[in-house]
Protein backbone atom coordinates (compact mmCIF):
# COMPACT_ATOMS: atom_id res chain seq x y z
CA UNK A 1 0.00 0.00 0.00
CA UNK A 2 1.53 3.31 -0.51
CA UNK A 3 2.11 5.81 2.14
CA UNK A 4 -0.67 8.00 0.20
CA UNK A 5 -3.31 5.23 0.80
CA UNK A 6 -1.75 4.60 4.13
CA UNK A 7 -2.39 8.39 5.34
CA UNK A 8 -5.86 8.47 4.41
CA UNK A 9 -6.89 5.59 5.96
CA UNK A 10 -5.39 6.01 8.94
CA UNK A 11 -7.76 9.06 9.65
CA UNK A 12 -10.99 8.98 11.86
CA UNK A 13 -11.84 11.94 10.00
CA UNK A 14 -11.61 12.52 6.33
CA UNK A 15 -11.86 15.76 4.23
CA UNK A 16 -13.60 14.93 1.17
CA UNK A 17 -14.75 16.18 -2.28
CA UNK A 18 -17.83 14.80 -4.16
CA UNK A 19 -18.21 15.62 -8.24
CA UNK A 20 -21.37 14.93 -10.07
CA UNK A 21 -22.84 15.49 -13.42
CA UNK A 22 -26.18 14.23 -14.43
CA UNK A 23 -28.03 12.98 -17.39
CA UNK A 24 -29.73 16.48 -17.54
CA UNK A 25 -26.14 18.03 -17.64
CA UNK A 26 -27.07 21.52 -16.80
CA UNK A 27 -23.68 21.74 -14.00
CA UNK A 28 -21.42 20.18 -12.27
CA UNK A 29 -22.18 19.29 -8.53
CA UNK A 30 -19.38 20.16 -5.81
CA UNK A 31 -19.64 19.19 -2.48
CA UNK A 32 -17.18 19.57 0.40
CA UNK A 33 -17.83 17.71 3.39
CA UNK A 34 -16.17 15.88 6.56
CA UNK A 35 -16.86 12.17 6.67
CA UNK A 36 -16.30 10.55 9.82
CA UNK A 37 -16.11 6.49 10.01
CA UNK A 38 -18.08 3.82 7.31
CA UNK A 39 -20.92 1.58 6.26
CA UNK A 40 -23.78 2.10 8.66
CA UNK A 41 -21.39 4.20 11.31
CA UNK A 42 -20.70 7.13 8.24
CA UNK A 43 -21.40 10.84 9.40
CA UNK A 44 -21.17 13.45 7.08
CA UNK A 45 -20.75 17.09 7.65
CA UNK A 46 -21.59 19.37 4.68
CA UNK A 47 -19.34 22.31 4.44
CA UNK A 48 -20.18 24.04 1.18
CA UNK A 49 -21.94 23.01 -2.15
CA UNK A 50 -21.35 24.34 -5.54
CA UNK A 51 -22.41 24.08 -9.25
CA UNK A 52 -20.09 25.32 -11.92
CA UNK A 53 -22.20 25.93 -14.95
CA UNK A 54 -21.05 23.20 -18.22
CA UNK A 55 -20.54 25.39 -21.12
CA UNK A 56 -23.21 25.09 -23.55
CA UNK A 57 -21.14 23.79 -26.23
CA UNK A 58 -20.05 20.52 -24.04
CA UNK A 59 -23.55 20.45 -22.94
CA UNK A 60 -24.91 19.88 -26.56
CA UNK A 61 -21.19 17.10 -27.67
CA UNK A 62 -22.14 15.61 -24.32
CA UNK A 63 -25.71 14.92 -25.74
CA UNK A 64 -24.78 14.10 -29.23
CA UNK A 65 -22.30 11.39 -28.27
CA UNK A 66 -24.97 9.70 -25.97
CA UNK A 67 -26.82 8.78 -29.40
CA UNK A 68 -26.26 6.29 -31.40
CA UNK A 69 -27.23 7.78 -34.59
CA UNK A 70 -24.52 11.05 -33.78
CA UNK A 71 -21.84 9.77 -31.46
CA UNK A 72 -17.84 10.04 -33.08
CA UNK A 73 -15.03 8.01 -31.24
CA UNK A 74 -12.74 10.95 -31.93
CA UNK A 75 -15.61 13.38 -29.71
CA UNK A 76 -15.59 10.56 -27.07
CA UNK A 77 -12.08 10.78 -26.95
CA UNK A 78 -11.79 13.81 -26.19
CA UNK A 79 -14.59 14.45 -24.16
CA UNK A 80 -12.94 12.07 -21.50
CA UNK A 81 -9.99 14.93 -21.25
CA UNK A 82 -11.87 17.75 -21.54
CA UNK A 83 -14.81 17.35 -18.90
CA UNK A 84 -12.10 15.59 -16.52
CA UNK A 85 -10.77 19.04 -16.86
CA UNK A 86 -14.08 20.72 -15.82
CA UNK A 87 -14.38 18.66 -13.47
CA UNK A 88 -10.93 19.79 -12.22
CA UNK A 89 -11.98 23.02 -12.83
CA UNK A 90 -14.70 23.15 -10.43
CA UNK A 91 -12.58 21.24 -7.70
CA UNK A 92 -9.53 24.36 -7.75
CA UNK A 93 -12.60 26.81 -7.53
CA UNK A 94 -14.01 25.18 -4.47
CA UNK A 95 -10.52 25.15 -3.34
CA UNK A 96 -9.81 29.09 -3.62
CA UNK A 97 -13.31 29.97 -2.61
CA UNK A 98 -11.57 28.61 1.21
CA UNK A 99 -8.63 29.49 0.51
CA UNK A 100 -7.82 25.86 1.09
CA UNK A 101 -4.73 23.55 -0.22
CA UNK A 102 -5.37 20.82 -2.13
CA UNK A 103 -3.04 18.63 0.64
CA UNK A 104 -5.89 19.24 2.99
CA UNK A 105 -8.36 17.57 0.90
CA UNK A 106 -7.84 13.64 1.24
CA UNK A 107 -10.18 12.11 -1.44
CA UNK A 108 -12.15 13.36 -4.41
CA UNK A 109 -15.07 11.04 -5.14
CA UNK A 110 -16.22 11.83 -8.82
CA UNK A 111 -18.93 9.91 -11.15
CA UNK A 112 -17.94 11.69 -14.07
CA UNK A 113 -20.26 11.82 -17.12
CA UNK A 114 -22.54 9.26 -17.79
CA UNK A 115 -22.41 8.79 -21.59
CA UNK A 116 -23.92 6.03 -22.44
CA UNK A 117 -26.00 3.34 -19.77
CA UNK A 118 -26.67 -0.68 -21.36
CA UNK A 119 -28.42 -2.35 -18.27
CA UNK A 120 -30.03 -5.26 -20.29
CA UNK A 121 -27.69 -8.55 -20.64
CA UNK A 122 -27.24 -8.52 -23.95
CA UNK A 123 -25.07 -10.75 -26.32
CA UNK A 124 -21.75 -9.66 -27.79
CA UNK A 125 -19.05 -11.81 -29.38
CA UNK A 126 -19.91 -14.54 -27.67
CA UNK A 127 -20.28 -13.01 -24.10
CA UNK A 128 -23.54 -11.95 -22.23
CA UNK A 129 -22.73 -8.29 -21.23
CA UNK A 130 -24.72 -5.62 -18.92
CA UNK A 131 -22.39 -2.20 -19.59
CA UNK A 132 -22.23 1.41 -19.06
CA UNK A 133 -20.03 3.97 -19.64
CA UNK A 134 -19.24 7.29 -17.64
CA UNK A 135 -16.45 10.23 -18.77
CA UNK A 136 -14.54 12.56 -17.40
CA UNK A 137 -11.33 9.74 -16.57
CA UNK A 138 -10.55 10.17 -12.61
CA UNK A 139 -7.12 10.14 -13.28
CA UNK A 140 -6.89 13.37 -15.45
CA UNK A 141 -8.68 14.69 -12.16
CA UNK A 142 -6.06 13.48 -9.72
CA UNK A 143 -3.42 14.75 -11.84
CA UNK A 144 -4.71 18.33 -12.44
CA UNK A 145 -5.25 18.82 -8.58
CA UNK A 146 -2.82 16.46 -7.11
CA UNK A 147 -5.64 14.37 -5.05
CA UNK A 148 -6.33 11.20 -5.12
CA UNK A 149 -9.56 10.66 -6.71
CA UNK A 150 -11.76 7.61 -6.80
CA UNK A 151 -14.09 7.44 -9.67
CA UNK A 152 -16.29 4.90 -12.26
CA UNK A 153 -18.35 3.51 -9.69
CA UNK A 154 -20.78 1.36 -11.80
CA UNK A 155 -18.37 -0.76 -14.02
CA UNK A 156 -17.69 -3.39 -10.70
CA UNK A 157 -21.50 -3.88 -10.50
CA UNK A 158 -22.17 -4.66 -14.10
CA UNK A 159 -19.13 -7.04 -14.11
CA UNK A 160 -21.22 -9.60 -11.75
CA UNK A 161 -24.38 -9.25 -13.16
CA UNK A 162 -25.87 -6.17 -11.72
CA UNK A 163 -27.50 -3.07 -13.56
CA UNK A 164 -24.71 -0.36 -12.49
CA UNK A 165 -27.02 1.73 -11.36
CA UNK A 166 -29.09 3.36 -9.17
CA UNK A 167 -26.14 3.73 -6.85
CA UNK A 168 -27.85 6.21 -4.36
CA UNK A 169 -29.77 3.32 -2.42
CA UNK A 170 -26.61 3.16 -0.55
CA UNK A 171 -26.23 6.04 0.99
CA UNK A 172 -30.65 6.72 1.53
CA UNK A 173 -29.52 3.62 3.73
CA UNK A 174 -26.57 4.18 6.10
CA UNK A 175 -27.55 7.70 6.24
CA UNK A 176 -31.57 7.53 6.31
CA UNK A 177 -32.96 4.17 7.93
CA UNK A 178 -35.56 4.92 10.14
CA UNK A 179 -35.77 2.65 13.81
CA UNK A 180 -39.60 3.40 13.55
CA UNK A 181 -40.76 5.14 10.38
CA UNK A 182 -40.83 3.57 7.08
CA UNK A 183 -39.41 5.67 4.51
CA UNK A 184 -39.12 6.26 0.71
CA UNK A 185 -36.07 8.79 -0.87
CA UNK A 186 -37.15 10.18 -3.97
CA UNK A 187 -34.28 12.14 -6.44
CA UNK A 188 -35.33 13.69 -9.23
CA UNK A 189 -32.41 14.37 -11.16
CA UNK A 190 -32.66 13.17 -15.08
CA UNK A 191 -34.17 10.19 -14.49
CA UNK A 192 -36.40 10.00 -10.76
CA UNK A 193 -35.34 6.33 -8.46
CA UNK A 194 -36.59 5.92 -5.55
CA UNK A 195 -35.36 4.05 -2.59
CA UNK A 196 -37.80 2.07 -0.08
CA UNK A 197 -36.57 1.60 3.71
CA UNK A 198 -38.61 -0.36 5.86
CA UNK A 199 -38.14 0.61 9.93
CA UNK A 200 -34.53 -1.06 11.01
CA UNK A 201 -33.76 -2.14 7.63
CA UNK A 202 -30.95 -4.80 6.94
CA UNK A 203 -29.13 -3.94 3.79
CA UNK A 204 -30.91 -6.87 1.95
CA UNK A 205 -34.23 -5.63 2.36
CA UNK A 206 -33.54 -2.63 0.91
CA UNK A 207 -35.91 -1.90 -2.28
CA UNK A 208 -34.78 0.46 -5.13
CA UNK A 209 -35.16 1.22 -8.80
CA UNK A 210 -35.34 3.82 -11.53
CA UNK A 211 -39.36 4.99 -11.83
CA UNK A 212 -38.60 6.68 -15.23
CA UNK A 213 -37.91 10.54 -16.08
CA UNK A 214 -37.10 13.05 -13.58
CA UNK A 215 -36.51 16.36 -15.15
CA UNK A 216 -35.12 14.64 -18.46
CA UNK A 217 -38.56 15.35 -20.56
CA UNK A 218 -38.87 18.60 -19.00
CA UNK A 219 -35.83 19.51 -20.19
CA UNK A 220 -35.91 18.81 -22.73
CA UNK A 221 -39.00 20.21 -24.12
CA UNK A 222 -37.94 23.53 -22.62
CA UNK A 223 -35.26 23.61 -24.97
CA UNK A 224 -37.13 22.62 -27.88
CA UNK A 225 -39.96 24.60 -27.76
CA UNK A 226 -38.34 27.58 -25.90
CA UNK A 227 -34.80 27.71 -25.97
CA UNK A 228 -34.23 27.16 -22.48
CA UNK A 229 -32.07 24.72 -20.88
CA UNK A 230 -34.82 23.92 -17.97
CA UNK A 231 -38.17 25.34 -16.33
CA UNK A 232 -36.83 27.06 -13.58
CA UNK A 233 -38.98 27.40 -10.40
CA UNK A 234 -41.87 25.64 -12.63
CA UNK A 235 -42.87 28.99 -14.18
CA UNK A 236 -44.06 27.85 -17.58
CA UNK A 237 -45.46 24.96 -16.40
CA UNK A 238 -47.36 26.79 -14.11
CA UNK A 239 -48.59 28.87 -16.34
CA UNK A 240 -49.86 25.85 -18.27
CA UNK A 241 -52.68 23.34 -17.88
CA UNK A 242 -52.63 19.80 -18.52
CA UNK A 243 -53.56 18.26 -21.76
CA UNK A 244 -55.14 14.90 -21.13
CA UNK A 245 -54.28 13.37 -24.97
CA UNK A 246 -50.70 14.36 -24.45
CA UNK A 247 -50.79 13.13 -21.07
CA UNK A 248 -52.54 9.37 -22.11
CA UNK A 249 -49.75 9.07 -24.94
CA UNK A 250 -46.92 9.51 -21.75
CA UNK A 251 -48.80 7.19 -19.79
CA UNK A 252 -49.05 4.34 -22.61
CA UNK A 253 -45.35 5.01 -22.05
CA UNK A 254 -44.22 0.53 -21.06
CA UNK A 255 -40.84 1.62 -19.99
CA UNK A 256 -41.64 3.25 -16.25
CA UNK A 257 -44.72 0.40 -16.03
CA UNK A 258 -41.85 -2.11 -15.97
CA UNK A 259 -40.97 -4.49 -13.11
CA UNK A 260 -37.84 -3.84 -10.87
CA UNK A 261 -35.03 -4.35 -10.35
CA UNK A 262 -34.61 -1.34 -13.11
CA UNK A 263 -32.83 1.33 -14.39
CA UNK A 264 -33.34 4.04 -17.36
CA UNK A 265 -31.68 7.36 -18.75
CA UNK A 266 -31.34 9.05 -22.05
CA UNK A 267 -30.84 5.52 -24.48
CA UNK A 268 -35.06 5.33 -23.88
CA UNK A 269 -36.08 9.48 -22.79
CA UNK A 270 -33.50 11.03 -24.97
CA UNK A 271 -33.39 12.61 -28.71
CA UNK A 272 -35.83 9.51 -30.24
CA UNK A 273 -38.50 9.89 -27.46
CA UNK A 274 -38.58 13.16 -27.69
CA UNK A 275 -38.88 13.91 -31.30
CA UNK A 276 -42.21 11.53 -30.77
CA UNK A 277 -43.04 13.22 -28.58
CA UNK A 278 -43.05 16.89 -30.32
CA UNK A 279 -44.80 15.12 -33.14
CA UNK A 280 -48.03 14.49 -30.66
CA UNK A 281 -47.51 17.76 -29.20
CA UNK A 282 -48.24 19.27 -32.52
CA UNK A 283 -50.82 21.85 -32.37
CA UNK A 284 -50.23 21.60 -28.36
CA UNK A 285 -49.79 24.86 -26.33
CA UNK A 286 -46.29 25.42 -25.64
CA UNK A 287 -46.87 26.16 -21.77
CA UNK A 288 -49.21 23.17 -21.98
CA UNK A 289 -46.84 20.49 -23.04
CA UNK A 290 -43.90 21.63 -19.96
CA UNK A 291 -47.10 21.10 -17.88
CA UNK A 292 -48.09 17.60 -18.95
CA UNK A 293 -44.64 16.45 -19.02
CA UNK A 294 -44.00 17.93 -15.73
CA UNK A 295 -47.02 16.21 -14.45
CA UNK A 296 -46.32 12.87 -16.10
CA UNK A 297 -42.70 12.70 -13.67
CA UNK A 298 -44.75 12.37 -10.46
CA UNK A 299 -47.48 10.56 -12.48
CA UNK A 300 -44.69 8.13 -13.26
CA UNK A 301 -43.25 7.94 -9.66
CA UNK A 302 -46.97 7.25 -8.00
CA UNK A 303 -47.63 4.64 -10.36
CA UNK A 304 -44.41 2.88 -9.39
CA UNK A 305 -44.85 3.02 -5.56
CA UNK A 306 -48.58 2.11 -6.14
CA UNK A 307 -47.89 -0.73 -8.15
CA UNK A 308 -44.48 -2.42 -7.25
CA UNK A 309 -44.40 -0.64 -3.32
CA UNK A 310 -47.84 0.06 -1.63
CA UNK A 311 -48.79 -3.88 -1.90
CA UNK A 312 -46.07 -4.90 0.26
CA UNK A 313 -45.28 -1.78 2.49
CA UNK A 314 -46.67 1.60 2.96
CA UNK A 315 -44.50 4.64 3.76
CA UNK A 316 -44.87 6.75 6.29
CA UNK A 317 -42.70 9.58 4.76
CA UNK A 318 -41.50 10.28 1.30
CA UNK A 319 -38.33 12.26 1.25
CA UNK A 320 -37.66 14.09 -1.99
CA UNK A 321 -34.38 15.35 -3.30
CA UNK A 322 -32.58 16.50 -6.72
CA UNK A 323 -33.64 19.16 -8.89
CA UNK A 324 -37.34 18.25 -8.96
CA UNK A 325 -37.31 18.74 -5.35
CA UNK A 326 -37.04 22.75 -6.36
CA UNK A 327 -39.78 22.07 -9.04
CA UNK A 328 -42.84 23.76 -6.99
CA UNK A 329 -45.36 22.12 -9.73
CA UNK A 330 -44.14 18.52 -9.11
CA UNK A 331 -43.78 18.80 -5.41
CA UNK A 332 -47.44 19.93 -5.69
CA UNK A 333 -48.31 17.09 -8.09
CA UNK A 334 -46.75 14.93 -6.20
CA UNK A 335 -48.63 16.29 -2.58
CA UNK A 336 -51.73 15.63 -4.65
CA UNK A 337 -50.91 11.86 -5.78
CA UNK A 338 -49.39 10.37 -2.35
CA UNK A 339 -52.39 11.70 -0.22
CA UNK A 340 -51.94 10.65 3.48
CA UNK A 341 -47.93 10.55 3.39
CA UNK A 342 -45.49 12.86 4.86
CA UNK A 343 -43.71 14.52 1.74
CA UNK A 344 -40.75 16.16 2.50
CA UNK A 345 -37.90 17.75 1.12
CA UNK A 346 -34.32 16.57 1.40
CA UNK A 347 -33.10 19.59 3.00
CA UNK A 348 -35.32 19.39 6.01
CA UNK A 349 -32.54 16.76 7.22
CA UNK A 350 -29.31 18.62 6.59
CA UNK A 351 -28.86 18.24 3.16
CA UNK A 352 -29.71 20.19 0.24
CA UNK A 353 -32.01 18.38 -2.14
CA UNK A 354 -29.72 19.83 -5.29
CA UNK A 355 -26.30 18.32 -2.70
CA UNK A 356 -27.21 14.53 -2.16
CA UNK A 357 -25.82 12.92 -5.48
CA UNK A 358 -22.72 14.99 -4.79
CA UNK A 359 -22.51 13.64 -1.50
CA UNK A 360 -23.30 9.79 -2.29
CA UNK A 361 -19.92 9.64 -4.47
CA UNK A 362 -18.03 11.55 -1.70
CA UNK A 363 -19.18 8.78 0.45
CA UNK A 364 -18.42 5.57 -1.88
CA UNK A 365 -14.75 7.19 -2.25
CA UNK A 366 -14.75 6.69 1.33
CA UNK A 367 -15.71 2.64 1.19
CA UNK A 368 -14.02 2.29 -1.48
CA UNK A 369 -10.61 3.26 0.05
CA UNK A 370 -12.06 1.37 3.10
CA UNK A 371 -12.17 -1.83 1.21
CA UNK A 372 -16.01 -1.92 2.11
CA UNK A 373 -18.35 -2.89 -0.67
CA UNK A 374 -21.35 -0.67 -1.27
CA UNK A 375 -22.93 -1.93 -4.35
CA UNK A 376 -27.09 -3.51 -3.02
CA UNK A 377 -27.87 -6.79 -4.83
CA UNK A 378 -31.82 -6.38 -3.55
CA UNK A 379 -31.26 -3.08 -5.62
CA UNK A 380 -29.01 -3.51 -8.57
CA UNK A 381 -29.54 -7.48 -9.40
CA UNK A 382 -25.80 -8.49 -8.79
CA UNK A 383 -24.85 -11.70 -7.99
CA UNK A 384 -22.45 -10.55 -5.00
CA UNK A 385 -21.20 -7.64 -3.01
CA UNK A 386 -18.66 -6.23 -4.92
CA UNK A 387 -16.27 -2.70 -3.82
CA UNK A 388 -17.35 -0.15 -6.23
CA UNK A 389 -14.52 2.27 -7.77
CA UNK A 390 -10.65 2.85 -9.37
CA UNK A 391 -8.27 4.59 -7.09
CA UNK A 392 -6.51 7.25 -9.12
CA UNK A 393 -3.68 8.64 -6.58
CA UNK A 394 -2.81 12.12 -6.68
CA UNK A 395 0.90 13.87 -6.01
CA UNK A 396 1.23 16.94 -5.24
Amino acid sequence: MSKILRKILNKKTRTIIGLLSGTSVDGIDAVLMRVTGSGTGTKVKILDFITHPVPAGVRLAIFRNSDNDTAKLDEICRLNVVIGALFSDTVLRLLRKHRLNAAKVDLIGSHGQTIHHLPERDEYLGYKVKSTLQIGDPAIIANLTGITTVGDFRAADCAVGGDGAPLVPFLDYVLFTHKIKNRALLNIGGIANITVLPKNAAKEKVVAFDTGPGNMLIDGMMYHLFRKPIDKNGNTAKKGSIDRKLLNYLIDDTNYRAHPPKSTGREHYGKDFQKRLLIQAEGVDKKDVIRTVTEFTAYSVWYNYNQFIEPRLRINELIISGGGAENPVIMRALKSYFKGIKVRRMQDYGITAKSKEAVLFGVLANECVAGHTANMKSVTGSARDVVLGKICQGRL
